[in-house]
């Protein structure tokens, strides 16, 4: 081969070749969350395992805990936020690996797992729904071809397909339908009604179509549309007998009076309802935030308030804020850290004033 040949050939896959046979490799940094921001949230993690592990803390080891605290509990919130930018941009792949890269460098954090695991749901519904859809694609494209089969019977004659060519396309529309079926019923069982009555019409008329004609398939079909129609339409008066969209400003109303008031167990409750009945709230992650907000402020005043008393000898008084404190946040390390110190010194102090036991 030719220099100029060769050279053509390796101008033609220079652009093929992975980045990293032609530069040294680097760790790959995910959209919104740099690589030197994972790298320091691993190095605050693992100080924070090492200063947690020991058995007594001097005063600058617990503010860097605290400090440590705030530091990842903030990457935290920047990982959800960017995961939630990135699904909402249809980045579902990028979503995952940012909460992904968060969950190791955090692993067991709750916050980051309900976040993934609300994540997965949503991306597992917008799957079956874009499936279906590609299933009526399909179905509505074998409804055209049986339509442009028909004109050429019209053109030609009855023998225009084979016997061979005419059973290939009854499986095709067989095949589609009953896949259609199946959708319908994911969709009818998630509520998903309309999506529902489109697929089922496409099977009706898949079974009804003149190379076809199964009579007991559309039957079945007729019965599982009565129920699409019926869902569908109690859905559709729904807003104006039931109001949901009232309950769920009702529920939103009532969230940002206990945040406004400070009642953070009730917001909690508020949020949890809200969440549950109507994940796609648009005012659910301002409101998520707020209270989140608030919930930080309120723990790392307990954490301090506590942290005084302790230091004062009132270590009984301490213990009570920090588990008031933990009712809001169970899973607050350095809350659990100082409990379980506290607790202990108050067993060691109830152990020295106890009368020593009689020998026998």
């Amino acid at each position: 081969m030719s220099d100029r040949r060769l050279a053509l050939v390796w101008f033609l896959l220079l652009p093929l070749l992975p980045a990293c046979s032609l530069a040294p490799t680097e760790q790959q940094a995910l959209e919104g969350l740099p690589a030197d921001t994972l790298q320091q949230a691993q190095q605050q993690s693992a100080e924070l395992g090492r200063l947690q592990g020991l058995d007594t803390a001097t005063p600058a080891q617990q503010q860097q805990i605290k400090q440590l605290h705030s530091s990842l509990r903030q990457f935290e919130r920047n990982a959800i936020r960017t995961a939630s930018q990135l699904e909402k941009r249809e980045d579902w792949q990028g979503a995952e690996e940012v909460l992904q890269a968060a969950t190791d460098v955090l692993p067991g954090n709750q916050a980051l797992d309900r976040a993934r695991q609300e994540f997965s749901e949503r991306r597992k519904l917008h799957e079956e729904r874009l499936r279906m859809e590609l299933a009526i694609h399909r179905g509505e494209q074998l409804l055209k071809d049986a339509e442009a089969y028909q004109r050429l019977r019209q053109l030609k004659g009855p023998g225009v397909l084979t016997w061979l060519e005419q059973k290939n396309f009854h499986r095709q529309c067989r095949g589609s339908a009953q896949a259609l079926q199946e959708h319908a019923q994911k969709a009818l069982q998630r509520g998903d009604y309309a999506l529902a009555q489109h697929g089922l019409k496409v099977a009706r008329r898949l079974y009804g179509n003149d190379l076809l004609q199964d009579k007991n398939q559309r039957e079945n079909i007729d019965q599982q549309l009565a129920v699409a129609n019926r869902q569908l339409h109690q859905a559709r008066r729904q807003p104006a007998r039931r109001a949901p969209d009232r309950d769920n400003k009702a529920l939103v109303t009532e969230l940002q009076q206990a945040l406004d008031a400070g009642d953070l167990p009730g917001a909690q409750q508020q949020l949890k309802r809200l969440r549950q009945q109507s994940p796609q709230e648009p005012q659910l992650p301002s409101l998520q935030s707020q209270l989140q907000t608030q919930l930080n402020a309120r723990v790392d005043a307990a954490i301090k308030r506590g942290n005084d008393l302790y230091s004062e000898g009132k270590i009984e008084q301490a213990v009570e804020i920090w588990r008031e404190a933990k009712a809001l946040d169970p899973d607050n390390a350095e809350l659990l850290t100082n409990i379980a110190r506290a607790e202990k010194v108050l067993e060691n102090l109830k152990a020295l004033s106890s009368p020593p036991r009689a020998k026998p």
